[in-house]
């Protein structure tokens, strides 16, 4: 028995040993690998929320006050513009289409609609509604076509679509789209709450009793799928991305308790069919999510920023900073926030760390 024991002591010293070297090197990698924000010179006071990348160097943000920005260079350096008569308007969402063509989307009070066809210099009034009861949520494009929606009139959830890159708008058929539920609409916190993708749009929702995504199944033909997404006052999907048609992913969560990390993320490999709750979720309420050119998920919001390697399966903090929204390319992110607050990280994408959940599997 003496003799056993021994063995079995020195089996578990050379377990711990192993166990500890193996921490030592998994918390070795994540500092190798892991960069913390850099705030960028501020080219504005405004709030930002609206931001679209044309590629790795053209970048359009947008938000309050009538500002529109524009970088050429990753977001380094920065122009700024107001759009005329607009100082009281929030920019919630913009798409730009390369260096010279963006669309604009306005947030309360009404909607308004601009383009530019010279880089910000000046802008065109595309669509306009003056009920002060309207209020649009976000826009998506592919290609010419695009999609504006906003929170529901008379039962429906308002939509407008362009032909024509947002250079005019018209009112979108809403007959064969779901009802909304009681409280049910969308959010505007980052204008990432729509995909337009080859074959479906996808349109996300919360503050009703279900978080829902509306999909349509055909030529303005939609249904509302049930999410397992907590739902609710202030509460619900804030932003929805697909890396493609099959695998997608919502995070959300509740913006006035935004340390809360209950079902506040989710994601979908069947083209949005069916949501699974994630494995492991984000530290809190998350207002944007987007995928990089590789496939990895970045979600941020105000108490943090997290990354996906699985399509949002799993999810680790990368970085207690956060912003409303954010864009990943094939080596960084770039976000922006409050008080013109525009943030990039260089990450090494290929090299981040296993969730806890991944490095647990036998």
């Amino acid at each position: 028995m003496k003799n056993w024991l021994v063995l079995i002591q020195f089996s578990v010293l050379a377990v711990l040993i192993v166990a500890c070297n193996n921490h030592e090197q998994q918390n070795s990698r994540t500092e190798a690998t892991l960069t913390a924000w850099s705030e960028l010179t501020r080219a504005t006071s405004a709030h930002l929320r609206g931001l679209d990348a044309v590629n790795d160097a053209i970048i359009w943000a947008s938000g309050t006050e009538g500002t529109v920005l524009c970088s050429l260079d990753s977001g380094k350096t920065w122009m700024s513009f107001q759009v005329p008569n607009c100082q009281d308007i929030d920019f919630r969402d913009i798409e730009g289409f390369d260096e010279n063509q963006a669309a604009v989307m306005s947030s309360g009070n009404g909607v308004r609609m601009y383009f530019t066809e010279n880089g910000g210099q000046d802008w065109a009034l595309s669509y306009e509604d003056t009920n002060r009861l309207v209020f649009f949520d976000g826009m998506d494009f592919n290609g010419e076509y695009g999609i504006a929606y906003g929170d529901p009139q008379n039962g429906k959830l308002s939509m407008l679509q362009s032909k024509d890159r947002g250079r005019s708008w018209e009112i979108l058929n809403t007959d064969l789209m779901p009802a909304t539920l009681e409280g049910e609409a969308g959010f505007a916190a980052s204008g990432t709450g729509i995909v337009i993708g080859k074959a479906s749009v996808w349109i996300a929702t919360g503050g009703g009793s279900e978080a829902r995504v509306f999909q349509s199944s055909a030529e303005h033909s939609w249904k509302a799928i049930n999410t397992p997404m907590a739902s609710g006052e202030a509460t619900g999907i804030f932003s929805i991305a697909f890396f493609d048609d099959q695998f997608g992913a919502v995070v959300g969560g509740n913006y006035i308790d935004s340390t809360r990390a209950e079902a506040n993320a989710a994601y979908t490999t069947g083209g949005g069919q069916n949501w699974i709750k994630s494995a492991s979720l984000p530290l809190g309420y998350r207002s944007c999510v987007t995928f990089n050119p590789s496939g990895v998920a970045i979600a941020t919001g105000r108490t943090g920023t997290d990354y996906s390697i699985d399509h949002g399966k799993n999810w680790n903090s990368l970085s207690s900073q956060g912003y409303f929204s954010c864009i990943a390319g094939p080596n960084y992110i770039l976000g922006v926030g409050r008080n013109g607050k525009i943030g990039r990280m260089e990450v090494d994408f290929s090299q981040l760390p296993l969730s806890a959940s991944e490095t647990s599997t036998p």
